[in-house]
């Protein structure tokens, strides 16, 4: 049983996210969360936040043919607030900082591997349609209170599902008997030849098994 059994792949690509991030020596000093739940406090900073925005599901081909498919397209947000009082060294510090998040992520050749992802699961990314990055200054002033600047980075994250039906009736037998027209009586089918067939696909099926462990 995998993470996925339980928690859908926006959280685990996430979580995969927050990971790489939160652990790069880069923001080693940085309070992170995953959500915004809480407020942030100047005691914090600085600070690293990596939240789900929301997420876009559309039909993965034609959506009235075959089984649900979709292709979701994940908004994830990077914030990264610091303190300072040079608006020209905060500036930098928040570009570093994204710069940072890009070289971080995307030229990972097992987060962002098609084929075998290092998310759990193997959940795949399959391409990045859109991002968006602002910087936000705020406080000072007449109140005193501490300066601080904000990244703000909103990326988009596209990958698929599917989701084909539960089969939980198996077609096990089928039962075939010939020779019978309607309106028959059982004298009218006795003057003909009778062919009973069964055919047994549980047994198929359990045979089928057996070659393919050998």
């Amino acid at each position: 049983m995998g993470i996925t059994d339980t928690q859908s792949y926006s959280l685990v690509i996430r979580d995969g996210l927050f990971d790489a991030v939160s652990t790069d020596p880069f923001f080693a000093s940085y309070t992170a969360r995953k959500t915004k739940m809480l407020s942030v406090q100047h005691a914090l900073l600085p600070y690293l936040g990596v939240y789900i925005i929301e997420e876009q599901m559309l039909p993965d081909g034609d959506g009235n043919a075959g089984h649900i498919r979709f292709s979701h397209t994940l908004r994830i947000g990077f914030s990264v607030v610091v303190a300072n009082n040079d608006q020209v060294a905060a500036e930098a510090q928040i570009d570093a900082a994204w710069w940072r998040i890009m070289n971080r992520l995307w030229p990972d050749q097992k987060l962002m591997n098609v084929v075998l992802s290092s998310l759990p699961d193997n959940t795949m990314i399959e391409s990045l349609p859109r991002g968006v990055r602002r910087h936000v200054f705020g406080a000072a002033g007449l109140n005193n209170e501490t300066p601080v600047a904000e990244l703000q980075y909103d990326v988009s994250i596209f990958f698929r599902s599917g989701w084909p039906p539960i089969i939980t009736d198996d077609l096990n037998t089928i039962d075939v008997v010939t020779g019978i027209k309607p309106g028959d009586s059982q004298a009218d089918m006795d003057q003909r030849q009778q062919i009973h067939v069964q055919y047994q696909f549980d047994q198929l099926r359990k045979a089928m098994k057996r070659e393919t462990k050998q």
